[in-house]
């Protein structure tokens, strides 16, 4: 059998995204999922690097993957079957359980503007935080009402349909699309890093 993937090739992903992704998946995942503890977090993080060796062994990832969306889906979806595993889960607001929701997509845009927003002075950090937050409020509405309903509420877009009074889901998705380009040019200009 030919596998797109050789087995050095796993080497290499840890090399590149273990350590990398570490903390960003541990944030993302204590705010996701706040019924999971820190440790938790971690033995899943670690289980998840496990479960992308037994894909690769078995043929089942595709070539092309992109391996920082792959990670976290794979991260999240365990991390929601431990939740549910907890006696202290209550409800947890799947991504991948609404209808019309695209987790990659959600995945993906937290990646990106992680990597955007990503610095290790502090100071720095904290100004590139608040540039974000100012930024998502001087989109015109409802971009603003969108974006933190998707990206920060996991609303599904039937929910955002009704909230902002559109006609069908897909014109919001079209619109939360356009939203998004727009706030990522906003923040690239702030932090000058349009040419």
């Amino acid at each position: 059998m030919n596998y797109p993937y050789a087995m050095e090739d796993f080497s290499q992903i840890v090399t590149n995204w273990f350590v990398s992704l570490r903390n960003p998946f541990i944030n993302y995942i204590h705010k996701a999922l706040p019924v999971l503890g820190l440790d938790e977090i971690e033995d899943i993080y670690s289980e998840t690097f496990i479960a992308i060796r037994k894909n690769l062994l078995e043929g089942n990832v595709a070539s092309g993957t992109k391996w920082k969306a792959y990670i976290f889906q794979i991260g999240y979806n365990m991390a929601v079957n431990k939740a549910k595993q907890s006696s202290r889960y209550v409800q947890v607001k799947e991504m991948t359980s609404n209808d019309d929701i695209d987790a990659t997509d959600r995945f993906e845009t937290y990646l990106s503007l992680q990597e955007v927003m990503e610095e290790e002075d502090n100071e720095t950090k904290s100004q590139r935080l608040s540039i974000l937050e100012r930024e998502i409020k001087y989109l015109p509405e409802p971009c603003e009402t969108i974006l933190k309903d998707y990206y920060y509420g996991g609303f599904s877009m039937a929910e955002i349909m009704s909230e902002i009074h559109y006609q069908s889901t897909d014109s919001v998705k079209s619109m939360k699309n356009r939203c998004m380009n727009k706030l990522r040019e906003r923040i690239k200009l702030a932090l000058g890093l349009l040419n």
